[in-house]
């Protein structure tokens, strides 16, 4: 289940040397490839971008409309993007709330980014929307390499 998953190590003042090694070697054994070391700060602002940020975006487009024949007219990205939607409102509402800072700052750094194109469609600024488009394809191409 783990094998190929990345693994976040996050070690606090409270943690001895042979503890965070004792972390790292379980996330080897479990079989994940990527581990990492964040500070509690990094980890916090990582997660609410890379975690939080994606299912506030999904449950917000799947109830953004309220057409109940939707699933007539979607395709593989609808559904690719939304697959989190389906999410355990107990758990995700309280993660929430324990990152609340790290996670509004990210939802605030995407609403802007978000405006930004709306922008640039809203006054037909196609050279700027193609650049962004291409910055995107740029960094999503780094996760086809792994």
């Amino acid at each position: 289940i783990f094998y190929g998953a990345n693994y976040i190590v996050v070690p606090t003042e409270k943690n001895t040397e042979h503890a965070i090694k004792l972390c790292r070697d379980l996330g080897i054994l479990l079989g994940f490839e990527r581990i990492s070391t964040l500070t509690p700060e990094q980890h916090d602002t990582m997660i609410g971008f890379v975690s939080q940020l994606t299912h506030c975006i999904a449950v917000s487009l799947m109830t953004c409309c309220d057409n109940e024949h939707l699933v007539d007219y979607t395709g593989d990205s609808f559904r690719d993007l939304t697959r989190i939607a389906r999410i355990n409102e107990d758990m995700w509402s309280e993660l929430f709330i324990l990152n609340k800072e790290a996670l509004l700052s990210q939802m605030d750094v995407f609403a802007k980014e978000f405006n930004n194109l709306r922008d640039m469609i809203e006054k037909n600024d196609i050279e700027n929307m193609k650049e962004k488009m291409r910055l995107s394809t740029r960094r999503r191409a780094l996760f086809d390499k792994r």
